[in-house]
């Protein structure tokens, strides 16, 4: 997929370092949302699985470029009908821009064409940015899970 600014691909072995900084982004701005570590520690990291992931038919890893190179990332597993999208990251300098968006209609395409019927995606608690992110690409929240440690 391409718009004027941005070209989203499946990633390949070589963006491993990029998706791995990414990631660290992603939890340092993460940290502050309730439930982030819970969602971190259920969630793989890809940067620390690359191979495990660029190998596995059910889990799509995208990454997205501007001209100065990877500036984002999504990763989304399939399980029968039903596309999650674990992970979106996009980093600051790509924001406001459609990067997000872009990313989120390249998820909804590969999902229709894996045979899904729903995609769903997580977001943490007070993180508007992602929650309007997913408003804007027509992802309405639809379930939120209660938590208690025992």
């Amino acid at each position: 997929m391409n718009t004027n600014l941005f070209t989203v691909r499946s990633a390949n072995a070589q963006d491993a370092p990029a998706i791995a900084d990414l990631e660290q982004q992603c939890v340092q701005e993460s940290e502050g949302y309730r439930g982030s570590a819970h969602l971190l520690a259920e969630v793989p990291f890809i940067g620390l699985h690359f191979d495990q992931f660029l190998n596995d038919a059910r889990h799509h890893v995208l990454v997205i470029e501007s001209p100065n190179g990877v500036c984002g990332f999504a990763d989304m597993e399939i399980s029968g009908s039903l596309a999650m999208v674990r992970r979106v990251y996009v980093d600051h300098s790509a924001r406001e821009l459609g990067a997000g968006a872009t990313l989120i209609d390249e998820l909804r395409s590969q999902a229709r064409s894996n045979g899904c019927v729903r995609i769903d995606a997580y977001a943490l608690p007070g993180d508007r940015l992602t929650k309007n992110l997913f408003e804007r690409a027509g992802m309405k929240a639809r379930l939120l899970i209660a938590s208690s440690d025992l």
